[in-house]
């Protein structure tokens, strides 16, 4: 079987354009999922006890249901309510509502992982919890968690490629629509792949990078 990639040449920016969507919700869908995996997390630890409720039932549902599921419900079952989103819309919700029962269960493990006697010494300093969690527990926390992180970041731009069932031109769907153009399915799959691969290393690569850097002040210490 001899493979030909010069076919695909023409498709190049189209395939370009279907990675930078991917890229884009991902990057959208990781600083918001993030942002509400926080409040999602401090819900379920909070004294609330109803609210400790719905912030653990939003978690095991959406932990427990495939994203393929959740991102059905949110572009074909909506529109029964009267609100109707495009694709890429439909896609950051999908994304974010599952990266943030995710990242709560992270920040659950970094910020359990900051021994309880540092939390004392600031109480025994006269610090309010606010100023303990801010000044005490938020760092080492997520020097702990930034490698999950990381990973829950790789994982959300893979699967990033199930917006192509909402026809999302993201990068499977490009990588799809070039491959029912020019026959070339292996070809542009290897191509595809590779796309993923290397964006996926680099995002390892700079999140060690940033680890070094930003957390430095941890290198030789266990807190």
């Amino acid at each position: 079987m001899a493979l030909y990639f010069g076919d695909l040449l023409p498709y190049s920016s189209l395939l370009l354009e279907g990675l930078w969507t991917a890229l884009y919700i991902t990057l959208v869908a990781m600083l918001a999922g993030s942002a509400l995996g926080v409040v999602v997390y401090l819900g379920k630890a909070g004294p609330g006890k109803s609210v400790s409720v719905l912030c653990t039932c939003y978690i095991e549902a959406i932990r427990n249901t495939p994203l393929l599921v959740q991102l059905y419900l949110i572009y074909f079952a909506l529109p029964g309510l009267g609100i109707n989103l495009e694709p890429v819309w439909a896609a950051i919700i999908g994304l974010t509502l599952n990266n943030a029962a995710y990242t709560a269960e992270i920040y659950r493990a970094g910020f359990e992982s900051v021994p309880r006697g540092l939390r004392e010494a600031g109480k025994a300093l006269g610090m309010k919890p606010a100023q303990i969690v801010r000044y005490i527990v938020l760092l080492p926390a997520t020097r702990n968690v930034f490698p999950a992180l990381t990973n829950q970041l790789i994982l959300l731009f893979l699967a990033s490629s199930i917006g192509s069932i909402i026809s999302l031109p993201e990068l499977t769907n490009a990588i799809m629509s070039v491959s029912n153009t020019t026959y070339r399915t292996i070809e542009v799959l290897a191509v595809g792949g590779l796309l993923y691969l290397g964006v996926s290393a680099l995002m390892s690569l700079v999140s060690k990078r940033a680890e070094t850097t930003l957390f430095r002040w941890a290198v030789g210490t266990h807190v």
